[in-house]
């Protein structure tokens, strides 16, 4: 009987050994499994159809040649973006789960009001891809010839111009305030969640003005729309006889990136498989053509220069937003 026993508890122990060994084994691999193994998905902060979200899926559907794997999409504007970027500052920091990164949410949101995220410490930045050369425009049957007719008839007639933007916060929103403020104009701000929507209602005689990207510019090869500027230091070769800002008076242009970017904490190497698939997609002529047919400005960004353009941004847009007097520096 005792010798059984023992050769029972001998089998036992043998037998748990091995699971257990199994199991140390199996957590070994799966902790070793190349990344990435399953789908990865990415949100946009923004509505369907404008600049951001055209570019950002181009780029996604290159990158997925480079991982392996398919990149879902998903558009999240509520909030103004900071739902979406309150989702990813608590995601698991797996690399499974993304967001487009602009300095909308970034670096200008947390100025304009108090948001569920802090900008440089809750986000892995994985790469920035360019920025929006933003412009200003009305109907083309309007009577506004130049940006100089606008803000006239602005300081002319207090809020009665209304200018369709993005989101509360966005450089269009930026953009159009610091120029009615030097001009000592009053601007009634109307936000649509991305500019697609802001150049429906443009169309449609919703509002006077929009202040947008590169989506406008079908509209303005139609005929019915107008650009009057814009606000990127330098002329986009797409409309070279668009004028700038700083060519029309003002000594100032807004730089708007865009990009990628992860929770905290994510793994070093999960980073840089991100980065480098990402950047490499930048090459693809399909998210090349994007980004031409929405004016936008490529400029390819690894992870650490995105991580310094991010910390000084967030310092840079804070000084403007109150020298301007908005956001949370209103009443001070």
């Amino acid at each position: 009987m005792t010798t059984g026993r023992r050769a029972f508890g001998r089998t036992l122990g043998s037998l748990l050994l091995a699971a257990g060994l199994s199991a140390v084994g199996a957590a070994g691999a799966a902790a070793q499994a190349p990344f990435p193994s399953k789908p990865i998905q990415l949100i946009i902060p923004f509505a369907p159809g404008g600049a951001t979200d055209i570019t950002s899926r181009a780029l996604a559907k290159a990158a997925e040649a480079t991982l392996g794997q398919p990149i879902a999409i998903l558009n999240k504007p509520a909030g103004g973006g900071t739902v979406a970027m309150q989702e990813i500052a608590r995601a698991q920091p797996d690399g499974y789960t993304l967001i487009n990164f602009t300095a909308i949410q970034a670096a200008i949101a947390p100025h304009m009001r108090e948001v569920p995220y802090d900008p440089v410490k809750d986000f892995t930045p994985v790469m920035f891809y360019g920025a929006f050369n933003t412009y200003v425009a009305v109907r083309a049957d309007s009577a506004y010839k130049s940006l100089a007719d606008l803000l006239d008839f602005a300081r002319k007639n207090p809020r009665v111009l209304t200018s369709g933007i993005s989101v509360i916060g966005a450089s269009s929103h930026l953009g159009m305030a610091r120029l009615a403020g030097d001009s000592n104009a009053q601007v009634t701000f109307v936000p649509f969640g991305g500019g697609a929507p802001a150049i429906t209602a443009l169309l449609g005689r919703h509002v006077t003005s929009a202040v947008t990207s590169g989506e406008v510019l079908p509209h303005v090869q139609s005929g019915d729309l107008r650009l009057l500027a814009t606000l990127m230091a330098q002329r986009a070769p797409e409309t070279p006889d668009v004028p700038t800002v700083r060519e029309l008076g003002f000594d100032w242009d807004i730089n708007s990136w865009l990009g990628i970017a992860g929770p905290p904490g994510m793994p070093a190497a999960v980073t840089q498989r991100l980065e480098q698939a990402f950047l490499a997609a930048m090459d693809d002529p399909g998210f090349r053509k994007s980004m031409t047919d929405m004016a936008m400005v490529t400029v390819k960004t690894d992870a650490a220069a995105a991580r310094r353009q991010l910390e000084g941004d967030v310092k840079a847009f804070g000084e403007i937003l109150k020298g301007l007097k908005m956001g949370r520096y209103a009443q001070n």
